[in-house]
Parts: structure tokens; C-alpha cells; sequence
């Protein structure tokens, strides 16, 4: 029986944001336990745990398929899409909760949990995907080619 590699990479990607998603809402808790407003605070989590999601992301899921990319752009990409998709996520946040009256914690978690898919979408057709050009090896030449160079 083979398992299908997607699979097992969004199984560990899954892990590492659930890993993510306590860590941000743990220092999200603390925030708010030390008197910060909800936005701030959830702000502030994100911004934390994007740089550890990336540090876990890039030694546990996709330690075998850098995209032939430089770790500055993958640095550079993650934290420019994280960012785009905070700034969108964040409207939604303060509707739940002053809108619909959901509890900041509770609100943080519903949209960071709908995000999942849009993240691992972007992370692995986007930052990771292997281009076609990367690591092909130019085919050796034949025995007729160095006779005539």
C-alpha cells in the first residue's frame, strides 16, 4: 500500500499549525490576561507564531522540497502572504466579536481554522513548488558530441 505524499505533507503541516493555533492563543490569553485589547493582541500572536510556524514548517514538512528557492524568499514569501492574509483575516475577527458578540479567543480560533486551507495551499504551490527548472541536470553528452567539440 503507498501513501500519497500530500497527504502525509498536509498531515504535518495540519500538525504544525495546530501547534501554532495553541501557541498564538496561548500568548493571545496572556496578552488579554495582562489587560491589551482583543485586536492588539491578536495582532501581536500572529506576528509570533508566523515566524515559528515558518521555523517548523521549513524543518518537519518540507525539509525534503526547498522549491529550489533561497531561504530568503521562502523567508520573504511566507511572511509577505502570512501578513496579506492577517490584514484580511483581522476585519473578520473584530466582526465575530463585536458584531456577533463572540469571545476574542473563540473568534481567533474559528478564523485562524478557516484559513488552514488557504495556507497550505499558498505554502505548497507557491513557496515550496518545485520549478521545472530546478535540480535538472543537463543531459550528459553523447560519445559523437565530444568527438566533434
Amino acid at each position: 500500500m503507498t501513501t500519497n505524499p500530500l497527504v502525509g505533507r498536509m498531515t504535518r503541516f495540519a500538525a504544525v499549525g495546530a501547534f501554532g493555533t495553541v501557541l498564538n492563543l496561548a500568548i493571545m490569553a496572556a496578552m488579554l490576561g495582562l489587560g491589551s485589547h482583543y485586536l492588539p493582541a491578536a495582532i501581536v500572536a500572529t506576528e509570533l507564531t508566523i515566524l515559528s510556524n515558518f521555523l517548523m514548517q521549513e524543518r518537519l514538512v518540507f525539509q525534503d522540497n526547498r522549491g529550489g528557492r533561497p531561504l530568503r524568499q521562502r523567508i520573504l514569501a511566507a511572511f509577505g502572504f502570512n501578513n496579506i492574509e492577517t490584514l484580511v483575516r483581522m476585519p473578520v475577527l473584530v466582526l465575530l466579536v463585536s458584531v456577533l458578540l463572540v469571545p476574542g479567543l473563540v473568534a481567533q480560533a474559528a478564523t485562524l481554522a478557516a484559513a488552514f486551507l488557504i495556507r497550505f495551499a499558498f505554502t505548497s504551490r507557491v513557496i515550496y513548488r518545485i520549478r521545472p527548472d530546478a535540480g535538472r541536470l543537463l543531459p550528459a553528452p553523447s560519445v559523437r558530441e565530444e568527438q566533434l567539440s
